[in-house]
């Protein structure tokens, strides 16, 4: 990656994360703070994420990209294990997830089918409802 001032020149840097979201970890620490930065380095490689300037991590938006990109990082995010939305974004990039839902989200049609039709293994993670 560029050395010195260009590691602060945010077209420089938002060339790289284009590129490969993982160069996020060589940019200056104000980058790794730039919301646009951020959400198109984890768009472009969710483990980027592990170079984010932390106050972002309560970004919503900034997860559901993460997952969205990367479904088996939802272990990272174990505080949104009941929310529906996260879970339907983690399951369609990676059917898996489903082991890591609650029993509600396991009994959810739309949630299950999503990850059976990602990987039809994670039939095994779904609740029949008593």
């Amino acid at each position: 990656f560029a050395a010195g001032a260009l590691q602060r020149d945010r077209e420089v840097v938002l060339a790289a994360v284009r590129q490969d979201g993982g160069a996020l970890e060589f940019a200056s620490e104000a980058f790794r703070a730039d919301r646009e930065v951020v959400l198109t380095a984890v768009r472009q490689r969710g483990r980027a994420w592990f170079h984010v300037w932390a106050p972002l991590h309560a970004d919503r938006e900034m997860v559901l990209a993460v997952i969205g990109q990367s479904g088996s990082m939802l272990n990272s995010f174990s505080w949104l294990w009941h929310d529906r939305e996260v879970f339907l974004a983690a399951v369609k990039q990676d059917g898996g997830a489903l082991a890591f839902a609650s029993a509600v989200l396991r009994e959810d049609r739309e949630v299950v089918l999503a990850a059976v039709q990602q990987n039809w293994r994670a039939i095994e993670f779904a609740s029949v409802p008593d």
